[in-house]
């Protein structure tokens, strides 16, 4: 692994640190200046505009991964060629993105009209051209971090996003001071994504010398790039249908408070989804070297359940942790009237784990270009999840939204596409079941005996709160370090050790 992959990594994790960090304290203050009406309000409108992000159609991933093809082949001419006709691509959709957004936002008063006070529906109005502009922004800068990612130049990546985390809520909350409202938080995040977007741009003129020239139209081409961007967009929009639609169905039926309670455990969840793809969020670029160079499937199926077995460790204590102190954390966090987040998040996050565990395959169906049949099965259990979710959601409010993703997603992430990585890509899903299985005997007596204590020892104290989550997250590691890794993965754990030890010293 080489020291950029290493430090995107870590950077990676650090940012994941710091956005749980600074979220947990970011939303009390949110609540605290705009309130839980207002605060819903700006959730509604975000999930809303989300849709938008979508319309990079695929482009990202299918810029990185032809670009990071041709700098593996030393292909320089290829490589202007793909950025130009990005660039084109980019274009377009920016025009699209606009058009469409016009468009919905002449509808606002019949969608949300029976569910907002005149007032909420003009403020409405204002956050979502604003997050409009946000996009517009995001998505003609796009090619530029696709191409840095292909750089693997994780740390100015990832850098920019670190200071993203740290300016966006200082900002807010002086601008929160002088001007509370929601209205403000999405100002904000405009101008700040504003200046890091022009940041990027230059660094890849200045520092990567990046160009963008037209040599030719390649026929063969164009249809592979079009076939990878469509099944990743239609991912994508299934994607949304998972992590925004029910906030938006609430929002329609239910109205802003509703929205935000769910949006407290959309936080949580995202969070959780964070600490996975942080790895494999930056090894596309290595598993297309691999694939172009033809290595043996073998390797891949290896770096399959590698990848695998270290974020089931991470991802496990968490989810574990959260059944046992999740309801009294959300109660200290985000106060009374969310109680209904904490079994939100449950009903998400562990049919959720099976797919994240498994997001190196992603990488994979990137590379080999095989991602149709994820678009296939994620457009089908996506409209499963939309005809149930309407009817739960009017009935049993944010838990049955909650509910009706998590069938979607056991279908979906579950079955049909472990049947697909076994048998069309011919990776070792038997081998990675068996390994996973061996590691949940742990987590589970782990589980029981954190929860069992926890009962015996309740205390409203912060501290002792905070002491039980420390005890219970050495307990974990202490037990998987001893009954679940493998000899191989306890020298890297205690090679790093004695590293960070060195380093000290």
């Amino acid at each position: 692994m080489n020291n950029q992959l290493k430090l995107g990594i870590l950077l990676s994790y650090f940012n994941i640190a710091l956005q749980v960090i600074i979220g947990f304290l970011y939303v009390p203050i949110l609540l605290h200046y705009i309130g839980k009406n207002e605060y819903g309000l700006y959730q509604l409108m975000g999930s809303l505009i989300a849709y938008f992000s979508i319309m990079d159609f695929g482009l990202s991933a299918a810029v990185i991964r032809f670009y990071a093809k041709y700098k593996a082949l030393k292909d320089s001419i290829g490589m202007e060629n793909i950025l130009a006709i990005s660039v084109w691509g980019y274009g377009a959709l920016t025009v699209l993105a606009l058009v469409i957004g016009f468009f919905c936002y002449s509808f606002f008063d019949v969608i949300f009209g029976g569910s907002m006070t005149i007032l909420e529906l003009n403020e409405a109005k204002q956050i979502f051209l604003l997050l409009l502009l946000n996009i517009v922004i995001t998505l003609s800068t796009m090619v530029f971090r696709s191409v840095i990612n292909a750089h693997e130049r994780f740390f100015f990546l990832k850098g920019m996003e670190t200071v993203q985390l740290v300016m966006q809520p200082i900002l807010v909350v002086l601008v929160l001071q002088q001007h509370p409202s929601a209205f403000s938080v999405a100002a904000v995040q405009t101008v700040l994504n504003f200046i890091l977007s022009g940041v990027r741009v230059y660094y890849c003129f200045h520092d990567l010398h990046v160009k963008i020239r037209f040599h030719f139209w390649n026929n063969e081409l164009f249809s592979e790039f079009k076939k990878l961007a469509l099944s990743i967009f239609a991912v994508s929009l299934i994607d949304q249908v998972f992590w925004k639609t029910n906030q938006i169905i609430l929002g329609i039926v239910s109205g802003t408070a509703a929205v935000a309670v769910y949006s407290i455990a959309s936080l949580i969840y995202m969070n959780y989804m964070a600490l996975s793809t942080a790895i494999s969020g930056v090894y596309l670029p290595h598993v297309t070297e691999i694939v172009a160079k033809r290595e043996p499937v073998q390797k891949l199926s290896d770096l399959f359940i590698q990848i695998g077995r270290w974020q089931y460790y991470l991802l496990a204590l968490v989810a574990t942790g959260f059944i046992i102190f999740g309801r009294q954390f959300i109660q200290i966090w985000a106060g009374r009237g969310f109680e209904d987040a904490y079994w939100i998040t449950i009903l998400i996050i562990l049919p959720f784990t099976i797919d994240l565990i498994q997001n190196i395959g992603l990488a994979i169906l990137q590379a080999m270009n095989q991602y149709t049949f994820r678009a296939r099965i994620y457009f089908c259990v996506g409209v499963l999840n939309l005809c149930l979710a309407i009817p739960l959601g009017i009935y049993y409010g944010g838990i049955g939204c909650a509910i009706a993703t998590a069938i979607a997603m056991v279908l979906g992430n579950g079955l049909a596409m472990n049947w697909f990585y076994a048998k069309q890509i011919h990776l070792d899903i038997r081998r990675f079941w068996k390994e996973m299985l061996h590691i949940s005997i742990t987590v589970v007596i782990c589980l029981v005996i954190g929860y069992i204590i926890n009962l015996i020892f309740t205390s409203n104290s912060l501290i002792i709160f905070l002491s039980k989550i420390l005890v219970y997250t050495v307990f974990y590691i202490a037990g998987i370090y001893c009954f679940s890794m493998s000899s191989d993965e306890k020298c890297k754990v205690m090679n790093s050790f004695k590293r960070i030890c060195n380093k000290k010293s």
